[in-house]
């Protein structure tokens, strides 16, 4: 048997929390002393002390608690329990460490409008072979395993040549409830490439018209599209130009693996000259 203060340390609690489990009757002692009164513990309630630390973890009140340890939950179901929480957790840090870098981004496009506009470059991309998915996403899909998956497929084998891997963003989900997301890469005229079915994902040989596109390299790690959205827009508005065509996201270095932020992107704004520009120009 161990003392309260052994058996703290040995279940890596505190002694206050041992206490009061006692006092509600949730994890009581296997001895109590009459004349001093203190507590003893053995370890073989540690297992008994660490199914109500895990059910606590999964965020379950106390008198939950008391009730699925009176019903003698199993370890399978907890474990499931403790692997549904895991999971919710793991989703929480991604979410709350994209809102960080959102804010970064948001922060530098403050400190650093100016600069940023300097950097838009415009250029006339030709009409290409463009070799792609297509698929529209619910708001609860996830547009990194189709990214992922028709990389997969793109890169098996000797697919042609080593065109640049792009993402076309249809519909981004900001102004609606789905994301109309298509990938694919550029291929010369020559290039040979089976458009079978591949685990699901179905390629089609398409072309991309030549356009006038505003672009951008954002450089941070993380290739924030934000700083390069906000720089060809204020680029855009300040030379008189109109956006013209879905945004390309066009890979120069992609990622290794999933959640690798280690990549370099270059956004690609289809523009056109605004009309009522065209219109002074030919008159003058």
């Amino acid at each position: 048997m161990y003392s309260i203060g052994e058996y703290a340390r040995i279940a890596q609690v505190s002694k206050r929390l041992l206490r009061y489990y006692d006092e509600i009757g949730l994890f009581q002692p296997i001895k109590i002393e009459r004349e001093s009164g203190h507590r003893y513990y053995s370890a073989t309630q540690l297992p008994e002390l660490n199914r109500i630390l895990a059910l606590k973890d999964l965020g379950i009140s106390l008198n939950q608690i008391q009730r699925f340890v009176r019903d003698d939950i199993s370890p399978t179901e907890i474990q499931g329990m403790l692997s549904l929480r895991k999971a919710e957790l793991e989703q929480q840090v991604l979410e709350e460490l994209q809102r960080i870098r959102t804010i970064e981004s948001r922060l530098k496009q403050i400190q650093e409008r100016d600069s940023l506009v300097k950097d838009v470059i415009v250029k006339q991309v030709p009409e290409q072979r463009f070799v792609s998915a297509r698929k529209v996403l619910s708001q609860v899909e996830s547009p990194d395993d189709f990214f992922w998956a028709v990389l997969n497929v793109l890169t098996q084998g000797d697919r042609g040549s080593k065109g640049k891997m792009t993402i076309i963003f249809h519909e981004d989900g900001i102004e609606s409830d789905y994301i109309d997301m298509e990938f694919g890469k550029s291929l010369d005229r020559s290039s040979r490439l089976a458009l079978a079915n591949h685990n699901g994902i179905t390629l089609t040989d398409k072309s991309l018209s030549s356009a006038t596109m505003a672009t951008f390299v954002p450089q941070t790690k993380d290739c924030s599209k934000l700083l390069g959205y906000n720089a060809i827009a204020s680029w855009v508005e300040a030379n008189h130009y109109d956006l013209a065509g879905p945004v390309r996201l066009v890979f120069l270095e992609l990622p290794k693996q999933p959640g690798d932020d280690d990549y370099v992107m270059e956004i690609q704004f289809p523009v056109r000259k605004r009309e009522v520009e065209l219109n002074l120009q030919s008159l003058n």
